[in-house]
């Protein structure tokens, strides 16, 4: 009888035995799927931000014109625009010294021949800041990746800021580069034109009072 109890015994710690690798196995694989799961998902995060491939420069004239590129890879512009109608200019703001300065005209640039390694699609927009300008900043509500903001001024500085995606960039410093006119163009124009004219209204009427003078 010991006998056969003691051959029940080891008959179940064999059993029990033969079970834990199994529950070991089956454990690590629901570990393995549970990190290719989340390394998928990390991956896919970052590619998804890869797409955007934001880049954005603003470039000043003395005059106080300026000329804003922003281009982004063009599939994924293509879509996102697809769920913002409108004009593309509804999307970005320049606010300067508390009040939005809205660019005067937009057009898009397709990806050019030279950019066939990485090409990328642009919006250009074109208009102009009071000539007494002193502080920027900027928003871009198509993104959500960081990326980098060049800015170019008149007096050729160049500054460079990192954006947090969908949101404000720092103050940005734009003073002390525009020239303000000190005459008006069609003033000048004009004054020009009277310079002109008032010397040979000048020969004419004298020329008729000589003419009169000798009838």
């Amino acid at each position: 009888m010991i006998a056969k109890v003691t051959g029940q015994k080891g008959t179940q710690n064999t059993r029990s035995t033969q079970r834990k690798p199994g529950i070991l196995r089956a454990r690590r694989a629901l570990r393995s799927i549970a990190l290719g799961g989340a390394l998928l998902l990390v991956a896919s995060h970052a590619q998804a931000h890869d797409l955007e491939r934001t880049q954005v420069l603003l470039t000043f004239a003395r005059d106080g014109s300026f000329v804003l590129d922003v281009a982004n890879d063009p599939s994924w512009l293509k879509l996102r625009l697809e769920s913002f109608p409108g004009s593309f200019a509804d999307r970005v703001v320049l606010w300067v010294d508390g009040h939005e300065v809205r660019p005067t005209s937009v057009e898009y640039l397709p990806p050019a021949e030279t950019d066939a390694a990485a090409p990328l699609g642009r919006h250009r927009l074109r208009g102009r800041f009071p000539a007494d300008a002193h502080m920027l900043r900027w928003y871009y509500g198509l993104v959500i990746d960081p990326y980098p903001l060049t800015v170019r001024r008149a007096d050729g500085r160049v500054l460079v800021e990192e954006i947090s995606g969908d949101a404000w960039s720092p103050t940005i410093d734009v003073g002390g580069q525009f020239q303000l006119a000190s005459v008006n163009a069609t003033v000048s124009a004009l004054t020009i034109a009277a310079l002109l004219i008032v010397p040979l209204g000048i020969r004419i009427a004298t020329k008729t009072r000589r003419h009169e003078t000798l009838e």
